[in-house]
């Protein structure tokens, strides 16, 4: 079994689109697509995104910026840019593609393998920078492989004994051969904003016959996304990460 790995595509329809052209391009063989949450602000195209989805098999979870259209109450987390977009966002967004969002579970979990957003501590809003955040998450669960976005950094934190190891990745390409025994938190990294300054669009696949997993960095020309940004009047910002 090989799952696509994807998260964070925040309305990016280029970005979606640069990666499942390169996934074809290339042959990359998967059997189950999972969707780590946040379909929708920062970028244009939330419509677009929620139906290029739409009809596929998968597992498909809800981020925070899904459920904060879903539960306006969870924009006082938001700070001044996040929260215009969830606005825009709103007034955009057609009725069925707001229902897709609020049918998405925050986590699936297949034997030992859990799926969420951001991390067993809340599905939702927390965050898994670092080595202590991971302490954290690997003392509360009991999932031998936790997968999360919410970052927007590919990365991966692992537990074997007392010891945890791991950190950011930054190559275009890695894989890793996950160790028996072990345990892992693995965050594919963002597909529509990246934030640690390289400029891709990012995916990973998990092989759970061969237990390992893959991160790729895919460059996709982001002027038309821009244009569009500018065009609709999102805010300027939003344009360092592109």
């Amino acid at each position: 079994m090989r799952y696509l790995i994807l998260s964070d595509i925040h309305a990016n329809l280029e970005a979606l689109k640069g990666i499942f052209d390169f996934i074809e391009k290339n042959d990359i063989k998967y059997d189950r697509l999972v969707i780590l949450g946040d379909y929708v602000d920062y970028g244009p195209n939330p419509n677009e995104v929620i139906e290029f989805f739409k009809g596929k098999e998968g597992i498909f979870l809800l981020g925070n910026h899904d459920y904060a259209l879903i539960n306006k109450g969870e924009r006082e987390y938001f700070g001044e840019i996040a929260l215009k977009c969830n606005l825009w966002t709103e007034r955009e967004l057609k009725r069925e593609n707001l229902e897709f969002l609020r049918a998405l579970p925050p986590k699936h979990k297949e034997e030992d393998i859990l799926f969420t957003h951001a991390s067993p501590l809340d599905p939702i809003w927390h965050y898994v920078h670092d080595f202590e955040d991971a302490r954290e998450v690997f003392k509360i669960s009991r999932e031998r492989i936790i997968f999360v976005g919410h970052t927007h950094i590919p990365s991966f934190f692992a537990k074997v004994g007392d010891r945890i190891g791991g950190g950011y990745i930054f190559a275009g390409y890695a894989k890793i051969k996950l160790i028996e025994g072990g345990r892992y938190i693995i965050n594919p990294g963002a597909v529509g904003q990246p934030r640690d300054g390289i400029k891709t669009a990012n995916f990973g696949l998990f092989d759970i016959k061969e237990n390992t997993f893959e991160w790729f960095r895919i460059f996709v020309d982001f002027e038309e996304t821009k244009r569009k940004i500018l065009e609709l009047g999102l805010p300027r910002g939003l344009l360092s990460y592109l």
